[in-house]
């Protein structure tokens, strides 16, 4: 299959720290490469892949996320239209999408059967978007959590498939040391504070880790982390993805403390603690029930009170069921098979019309 992958570009691919969709799509990429197909990644010059690579801008456009809107779309639309050009251009078999709007603006111009992955939660602005789209049957939808799709029905959908990770990067340990750990965005959706609260109220040491880098993470760090900082309540930045730092803090910890506010669209933090034996304490929000198996592989509850008192209990949780249910559902090449397979499925479908 000739294959054309569409990324953003404020971040290369692989991403050396925060990065979500970057990480994905590496592993995907370098997945379908490894099994024959001939694919095309759409990103910036520094990023390293299996694929042929075409680049519109020479590095990592991320200083846009913190400048007015108008900087940030006019690289956005750049990017995109400078990506869609080349695709229009060339023989495909099928575009992957993974930018939002602008990509999927361009993309039902080209011609060429159109999947595109939803890595964000529906809110009603984007819901007024995505309406414009039910009828459009040659651009198909993948959610990441079947949450998606129940939050909002009636687009193309061909299925749910979710995020991986390369499992056997991460180490197993069921020797946890006395401490949770925050890892992730710093923002109210996230809310990492809700985290110190339940440390201190806990009287347990936590670890925060992320990137504070714009201008929305620093004033919310400053507003709502920085009161809760102490000799048990530490911050220690961003990590890199796979650095030994990280999987130190993940497989150490006997608990993550993920306190959402939001409706997640799949949390990978999730899947990376289980899987190396450490059990996840979420809010019921979003994916947060199909990733985390209640009182298996960790908690998830709908209160303060009971987050609370799942930190409490989190010795009750056997690590072995924590990386069982990674190696079950989360790895790299689960979630390649499942996207190559629903590629068919996509192109079956685009001959049947």
């Amino acid at each position: 299959m000739r294959i054309a992958m569409v990324v953003p570009p404020w971040f290369k691919v692989p991403p050396d720290g925060y990065g979500g969709i970057e990480v994905i799509v590496s592993l995907l990429t370098d997945g379908l490469v490894l099994k024959g197909h001939e694919v095309t990644l759409y990103s910036i010059a520094n990023s390293v892949t299996k694929a042929h690579l075409h680049k519109i801008f020479d590095g990592e456009m991320k200083a846009c996320l913190d400048k007015p809107p108008s900087s940030f779309l006019n690289v956005a639309l750049t990017h995109a239209l400078g990506s869609y050009l080349d695709i229009s251009r060339r023989e495909y078999d099928l575009i992957h999408d993974h930018t939002w709007k602008e990509g999927l603006c361009c993309a039902t111009f080209t011609g060429i059967p159109v999947v595109h992955t939803l890595h964000a939660p529906f809110d009603e602005e984007n819901k007024k978007f995505y309406r414009l789209f039910e009828n459009q049957a040659k651009v198909h939808f993948i959610t990441i959590s079947n949450h998606q799709q129940v939050s909002f029905p009636g687009l193309n959908y061909l299925g749910t498939v979710y995020n991986g990770i390369k499992f056997d990067q991460y180490p197993y340990s069921e020797d946890k040391e006395d401490y949770f750990f925050y890892i992730g965005r710093f923002n109210a959706e996230k809310a990492p504070h809700l985290a110190c609260e339940a440390a201190k109220k806990l009287g347990k040491r936590l670890i925060l880790a992320g990137k504070v880098h714009e201008k929305a993470e620093v004033n919310y760090f400053d507003q709502y982390i920085k009161p809760y900082l102490n000799a048990d309540i530490t911050y220690i930045g961003e990590l890199g993805h796979w650095s030994e730092e990280k999987m130190r803090l993940f497989s150490r910890g006997k608990g993550y403390l993920y306190p959402i506010q939001w409706e997640e669209p799949f949390g990978i933090t999730m899947v990376e603690a289980m899987a190396c034996g450490t059990p996840v304490i979420v809010f019921k929000r979003g994916s947060a029930p199909e990733v985390v198996d209640h009182k298996v592989t960790g908690f998830v509850v709908d209160t303060m009170e009971e987050f609370i008192g799942a930190a409490k209990q989190v010795d009750m949780i056997d690590p072995r069921k924590c990386r069982e249910r990674v190696e079950k559902m989360f790895t790299d090449k689960t979630m390649v098979d499942n996207y190559e397979w629903l590629y068919m499925k996509a192109l079956i479908n685009q001959q049947g019309r």
